[in-house]
């Protein structure tokens, strides 16, 4: 879906919030600097990154942290996502990714009935053990209300992410992520390939069945195979 930036620099950003912005972040997130809790910490590496758990990343959403005019940094940080406890900037949607993104949105409500798959577009997962919260493209997870609680992995019966700048993240640390917190299928558009990339069989090392599919194919989800979709659909003609 959508390109992190580069990590060291948004750890360089994050290194040079001073420590009156540090107390204000741990305020925000319900404890103080000196309680025992320590919502957030500065890990002593190469590059000073800090670590959050879901907890905590919920706890500053719902603070308004990332709307703050105060924060030091030059990116819009209302478009982030929790990717292995670091907060990830994400990078700005093409026309061609909004494309794909339409055309999946209506193609995945056109095939599963409302009661079959409840069809999300670019909301939280969470992914318990990984730290994560993730926001692809399109995820269809179970059928039923979660205004007390994100969907999480177990409830995910498909996400997909389209990647038109963002192929080797979302191949690479993101479809890790997935296959590692139980993600049963992860499909992957190449906006420029225009391929779609399909990810099932999850482990703690990847995901252990891996193909791809182009113009001329049609591909299903494992979980709802009766839902087809033509990889051609996704793109323009081609003249």
């Amino acid at each position: 879906m959508k390109a992190s930036v580069d990590r060291k620099i948004l750890a360089n950003r994050f290194s040079r919030v001073d420590e009156v912005m540090y107390c204000r972040i741990l305020s925000w997130g319900g404890c103080s600097p000196f309680s025992r809790c320590q919502p957030i910490r500065l890990m002593a590496t190469a590059t000073s990154t800090l670590k959050f758990t879901v907890g905590q990343y919920d706890r500053m959403i719902a603070a308004g942290v990332f709307e703050q005019p105060a924060l030091p940094f030059a990116a819009d940080l209302s478009r982030v996502e929790l990717i292995e406890g670091e907060i990830v900037m994400m990078s700005p949607i093409g026309a061609r990714h909004e494309e794909v993104v339409d055309r999946l949105t209506a193609w995945s409500f056109r095939c599963l009935p409302d009661s079959s798959v409840r069809v999300r577009i670019q909301q939280s997962l969470g992914i318990p053990g990984q730290h994560s919260v993730p926001q692809p493209d399109i995820a269809w997870v179970q059928p039923k209300e979660y205004a007390a609680h994100r969907p999480e992995a177990a409830d995910a019966i498909l996400v997909i992410e389209v990647a038109e700048t963002s192929l080797h993240f979302d191949l690479g640390a993101k479809a890790l992520m997935y296959a590692r917190g139980g993600v049963a299928e992860c499909w992957v558009v190449d906006v420029n390939a225009e391929v779609v990339h399909l990810l099932s069989a999850p482990g703690p090392d990847g995901y252990g069945v891996k193909r791809v599919a182009g113009r001329g194919e049609a591909v299903a989800a494992n979980g709802r195979p009766e839902a087809t979709l033509e990889v051609e659909s996704l793109f323009r003609p081609r003249p």
